[in-house]
């Protein structure tokens, strides 16, 4: 049971925290309908257990198909938008044992690159108009839409800091993460690959394995938002809780349940934010699996999870699947 554990831990700072890509711009509460946050990115097995000092290496594909109703995008407000996502994530963590502080210090960073985000939206209105020939008013008709494609780099991540410690069955890691606006944005259309604003983003996940078979994980989080420049909106901050009820099967196999929560604690402001202060809000949960062996010496393990949206206001509401390979050196 020892091996397996050290398998499947060492990923502190290697979340899949992907997806907090998903559509920049301005819309109704987190600008776009979406933040650096992606639902249930945090949501991992054994996520604050670090066995040992050394590095990882961990790869993540992510499949999003969500819908949000009522967003301000490229200038136009649409009744709905539309949205499939395809995301490759590469992330690099070293920890290392500090004995003078009784645990573990480390560092890492996140490469997000999308290989293709499609969204559309529509809408339609009617509306009155008065006849300049005959002075009457009627009633005039007018729908639109829109869709497109794109991919490559997203915004890059950073967690200059992870700390670790172990207390018997309990593990407490502390990981604050920065978010750099270093893809490709554009303020007039549907399809962006960053957010075009820098996030801070402090957790703190907590681990509790009991006879190394029953698991208990928790990450909470409170994310502050810059504004964003091109469009003078300052998306309000983010409180998100992620968590993973786990038993573990043997010295390679481990079944779950993950979930996540997630609210605003502060409106969306600045002049950008022309139709109000909204706060978006959402909730998740779905099964996980994770399968570990030895691979060249090394320890790999690779997991799946799929996080099924049970509500959200002014946000995405949809399927989010991940499939993950991790090796641990």
């Amino acid at each position: 049971m020892r091996d397996m554990l050290r398998r499947l831990g060492g990923r502190i700072g290697v979340p899949p925290l992907l997806f907090f890509l998903w559509l920049p711009g301005a819309a109704l509460a987190a600008e776009g309908g979406a933040s650096h946050y992606m639902q249930g990115a945090y949501g991992d097995f054994l996520m604050a257990y670090v066995p040992d000092p050394g590095f990882s290496v961990r790869n993540d594909s992510v499949f999003l198909s969500a819908h949000m109703g009522g967003a301000l995008k490229g200038g136009r407000l649409y009744a709905g938008l539309d949205q499939t996502s395809v995301m490759n994530i590469t992330t690099v963590t070293g920890m290392f044992e500090v004995p003078a502080m009784g645990g573990f210090l480390g560092l890492g960073f996140g490469l997000p690159f999308i290989v293709n985000e499609h969204v559309t939206g529509d809408a339609a209105a009617d509306y009155g108009a008065r006849s300049r020939r005959t002075g009457l008013t009627s009633v005039h008709h007018v729908a639109f839409g829109g869709g497109g494609d794109r991919g490559g780099l997203s915004d890059i991540f950073l967690m200059p800091l992870i700390a670790n410690w172990t207390f018997g069955e309990c593990h407490l890691t502390v990981m604050p993460m920065v978010f750099l606006p270093t893809g490709y944005y554009s303020a007039s259309s549907l399809t962006s690959l960053g957010m075009n604003y820098a996030s801070f983003d402090g957790n703190v996940a907590f681990t509790w394995l009991h006879d190394e078979r029953y698991e208990l994980s928790l990450d909470a989080g409170y994310m502050i938002n810059t504004e964003n420049m091109a469009t003078r909106y300052v998306s309000g901050n983010q409180i998100h809780v992620d968590w993973t009820l786990a038993y573990h099967v043997n010295e390679g196999l481990a079944l779950g349940a993950v979930g996540y929560l997630f609210a605003q604690t502060t409106p969306d402001s600045g002049p950008g934010a022309s139709l109000g202060g909204f706060y978006s809000s959402g909730a998740g949960i779905g099964p996980a699996i994770s399968c570990a062996a030895p691979l060249w010496g090394n320890d790999f393990t690779v997991e799946t999870k799929w996080l099924h949206g049970l509500g959200a206001s002014h946000s995405f509401l949809g399927e989010t699947v991940y499939g993950s390979l991790l090796l641990a050196f």
